[in-house]
């Protein structure tokens, strides 16, 4: 029988082994380009709400704060494009990617920019709202794994590729679904990490700890957004892969490449 190519469950597997191949040493290139993007928007938040109606008298400290944050943003894109590339390489060759994997095209950063900005811009103005979040992440799932099909300069030609491969809509949703409850799971675990880690020093180190009960308490903002920012970090090589292999995937079904490599995989094993 052929496989389903578009299949959660089959695409989901060959993500797992599609980051173990390229999580070495490409994850950490994202978990170095996105930390400080996050750092930025918790303190963007935080200060935010700090001042509240008097945000209108902070103007220019905002706006450094803003632009600083649109430049970590920009940074943390590059390197999802570099490891998305990264998972592409290792799909096609089975084996963990080399320095190949830097040479991202420019087209497909600034097309991969392009549309993340407006998917970033969506989840934020929608962030109340239960669809507009799903939405935007849908979007921003397709703009990774579209990226470097992204050979000539244009507005229009990102969304192009985009909605041709809208049809995968089912696996994006179950992807939204997936990767949320995965940052759930990973934010209870990091949580679980360091609270297991200070009742270590309290029972064998012998010292006073009283401020890190503070600081990594539940009932201290900060902690719980550095948490989430942990956590996100944590899934985020696994949203990119999966997102690359279903783009690919479906492409592959589109044009009947899954026949072509299914009877390949056929005549080898009548061959052995």
């Amino acid at each position: 029988m052929i496989r389903a190519p578009l299949s959660t469950t089959s695409v989901l597997d060959e993500t797992a082994e599609v980051v173990s191949r390229a999580a070495a040493p490409w994850a950490a290139v994202v978990a170095a380009t996105s930390l400080p993007y996050r750092f930025m928007q918790i303190i963007f938040i935080e200060r935010v709400s700090e001042l509240g109606s008097a945000a209108t008298h902070y103007g220019r400290a905002l706006g450094t704060i803003a632009n600083l944050t649109i430049l970590a943003f920009i940074f943390s894109r590059w390197g999802r494009v570099v490891f998305a590339r990264a998972c592409r390489l290792a799909e096609a060759s089975d084996a963990t990617p080399g320095r190949e994997a830097w040479g991202v095209p420019l087209v497909a950063l600034v097309s991969y920019l392009f549309v993340s900005s407006i998917a970033e811009i969506v989840y934020y103005a929608s962030v109340l709202t239960i669809v507009g979040p799903v939405l935007a992440a849908m979007l921003a799932g397709l703009a990774i794994g579209t990226a470097e099909l992204n050979t000539r300069p244009g507005i229009m030609a990102p969304w192009r590729h985009i909605a041709r491969h809208s049809k995968t809509s089912k696996q994006l949703m179950s992807f939204v679904f997936i990767f949320f409850v995965g940052v759930i799971v990973a934010f209870i675990n990091l949580a679980a990490t360091f609270a297991a880690g200070a009742w270590l020093a309290h029972a064998f180190a012998g010292v006073s700890l009283a401020r890190w009960d503070v600081l990594l308490s539940i009932r201290n903002k900060h902690y719980i957004f550095l948490l989430l920012a942990g956590a996100i970090a944590i899934v985020e090589p696994f949203w990119i892969a999966a997102h690359v292999v279903l783009v690919r995937r479906a492409g592959v079904a589109e044009t009947g490449e899954d026949l072509r490599i299914w009877f390949r995989e056929l005549q080898s094993r009548w061959a052995e």
